[in-house]
C-alpha cells in the first residue's frame, strides 16, 4: 500500500462513511484485482491505511 491509497481509504472510511465491506470492494477494484466483499480483509485494510498515516486504527473515523 503507498500513502496515496492510504489517503483514499481515509477518505472513503471517513467521508464516504464506507464499510469494512465496501472498503475491500473499492481497494479490489482500484488494484485491478478479483473482487472481494471480505469483512475481515477490508478491516485489516483500513488498519494499514490509518498506521501508514499515523492514525489510530482503532479511533475515528477508522473505526
Amino acid at each position: 500500500m503507498d500513502r496515496a491509497l492510504a489517503e483514499q481509504i481515509r477518505r472513503w472510511r471517513g467521508l464516504d462513511e464506507e464499510t469494512w465491506r465496501q472498503i475491500a470492494i473499492l481497494v479490489t477494484a482500484r488494484l485491478g484485482l478479483p473482487h472481494s466483499t471480505d469483512q475481515t480483509a477490508g478491516r485489516r485494510l483500513c488498519e494499514d491505511a490509518a498506521r501508514m498515516l499515523g492514525e489510530d486504527p482503532d479511533r475515528e473515523p477508522w473505526n
